[in-house]
């Protein structure tokens, strides 16, 4: 039989479906074990404690967002403002195609573990600071394309909350016409700040 080397990307590709659908707090350990088929020694060898893990995850669902959806933005159009309506656009494709909408993992973190300790608070703090100022950045790549009185940094708030919340809602109605009713709303936002 050939031994396979487990590297801690497989474990967490492994057990993120799990979590995103089941939560990081409903999941046990046993679980966490048989999902990513290692024992428990063999577990450790690789995070010291489920909420090592869970640090883990979030760096590696974070990374997930960039290369799928943030980066490939930037080469989707030479113009700033049709980079933001296509990320818009990947971010509900990707959930629409999940047959069960889990919502945003790293927004269902925030609400399972950010008052269990405040080192999760600064790390998903961060995550979500990295993400708006992406957003801003190609806001203020496209200013002349947008109204005199729109401040891009509050722009690029808006558009975070209001996906956040779609995908939120998305979790606890699992309705694909809802979810795409939110999204919508989430690019008249943005049509809304345009000059014309």
């Amino acid at each position: 039989m050939v031994n396979l080397k487990r590297t801690r990307e497989d474990i967490l590709f492994a057990v993120e479906a799990l979590i995103h659908h089941q939560g990081f707090q409903s999941t046990g350990l046993k679980e966490l074990f048989a999902a990513s088929g290692m024992s428990s020694g063999s577990f450790y060898n690789y995070f010291g404690s489920k909420d090592e893990l869970a640090h883990a995850l979030i760096d590696f669902k974070w990374n997930q967002i960039k290369t799928a959806v943030l980066d490939p933005a930037q080469a989707s159009s030479n113009d700033p403002i049709a980079q933001v309506f296509w990320m818009i656009d990947q971010l509900e494709a990707k959930h629409l195609a999940e047959p069960d909408c889990a919502g945003c993992f790293l927004g269902n973190l925030i609400v399972e573990v950010v008052k269990q300790d405040v080192a999760f608070q600064h790390h998903l703090m961060q995550v979500f600071d990295e993400w708006q100022a992406t957003i801003a950045r190609s806001l203020k790549a496209g200013q002349n394309q947008l109204k005199p009185d729109i401040d891009p940094d509050s722009l690029a708030e808006q558009l975070l909350v209001m996906i956040e919340g779609a995908l939120l809602l998305g979790r606890l109605y699992s309705e694909p016409t809802r979810l795409q009713r939110h999204f919508d709303a989430v690019r008249q936002l943005l049509r809304s700040a345009l000059t014309a």
